[in-house]
This record gives C-alpha cells, sequence and structure tokens, in this order.
C-alpha cells in the first residue's frame, strides 16, 4: 500500500493546528470566518472572531529575492536523549522567534527537551514519508510550505543559526517552482 505524501503532510500540517486550539474553534472559524454573529442550537447569540490572517514574515535571499517566512513551517525530528538536539533544539527555538518562523517537533523517543517539551511523537506514516531515502538522525529538519505542502530537506545534524539561515537561504534558491 503506498501512502500519499500530500496527505501525510496535510495530516501533520492539521494535527498541530489542532494542538494549538479548539475542534469547535476551528469549526466556528471555518464556518463563519467574517466574524458575523451566529445563533447557537439553544436560541443564543455569539460572535465568532475572524480566521486569524498570518502577517507576513519577509526574508531576503542572497539573490535579492524576498520569501514569505509565515508561508513556510520548519519540521523538525528530534530526540529527548540525543546531545545533539540538546546543541541545536535551543538555536532553532531562539532563531524561530526571532526571525519569525514556526516549528512542528516531533519526537523519536517520546520525551521532548528543553527547547521543545511537547514534542509530538513521530507516527510511522510520517517517518515513511519524511525517510523514505535517508538514514534516520536527529536532529533531522525539513521546510514545508504551508499552502502548497511542498517538503524540502534541511539539515541532518546540529549547526549555528548562521548555518541554519545558509541552508534556509540555499534551499529555497534551489526549489522546483521558484517564483
Amino acid at each position: 500500500m503506498k501512502i500519499n505524501p500530500s496527505l501525510l503532510i496535510i495530516s501533520l500540517l492539521i494535527s498541530s493546528i489542532a494542538v494549538q486550539a479548539s475542534t469547535m474553534d476551528q469549526v466556528r472559524q471555518l464556518w463563519n470566518p467574517q466574524g458575523l454573529q451566529v445563533t447557537e442550537p439553544g436560541g443564543t447569540t455569539e460572535t465568532t472572531a475572524p480566521a486569524p490572517v498570518h502577517k507576513p514574515v519577509w526574508f531576503r535571499l542572497s539573490n535579492g529575492q524576498q520569501v514569505n517566512l509565515a508561508e513556510w513551517k520548519v519540521v523538525l525530528f528530534m530526540q529527548g536523549h540525543c546531545p545533539y538536539c540538546h546543541q541545536f533544539d535551543p538555536v532553532l527555538k531562539s532563531l524561530s522567534e526571532r526571525v519569525g518562523f514556526g516549528v512542528m517537533a516531533y519526537t523519536l523517543d517520546g520525551q521532548g527537551d528543553a527547547a521543545y517539551p511537547e514534542a509530538l511523537p513521530a507516527p510511522a506514516d510520517v517517518m515513511r514519508t519524511f525517510f523514505p531515502n535517508l538514514p534516520v538522525a536527529t536532529p533531522t529538519t525539513y521546510l514545508v510550505n504551508v499552502n502548497t505542502l511542498e517538503a524540502l530537506p534541511l539539515l541532518q545534524g546540529a549547526t549555528d543559526e548562521q548555518g541554519f539561515m545558509a541552508r534556509v537561504d540555499t534551499v529555497l534558491q534551489m526549489r522546483k517552482g521558484e517564483k
């Protein structure tokens, strides 16, 4: 049985959203995205907030092109007992907070670390999608477009902020379908 990578990435992104908000709130936002007054089944009325609009986070590549990092999410595979993760994960967390890109952390051993204490256990189908031809090593990072679900391998192993952003720059310049 072959698993469709696009469907798996969609489920990955949806599961990350489910962690951040309740399902009922999400359904209300999808059903009523303009914040109109809603009548509940008991006759009560409530106003739902409009769906959040993500502000662009512009990043200038070394070739001068600008990329909206709000359209991308870093997917991190880590382990709670991995010394390289203990070195890299705080760097990634600090960088993501400063630069403005999101991180979805998966753990391979069921444990988080100080930077990502609530990392989700990586399901087998996620592992098959992200590691079909790569050795499983931690930390491993991918860059995933939240609109198209294009997944780009970034790094395996630890690096510093400059090395990580240089790799992001290179990968975004080399990607297929560049605008």
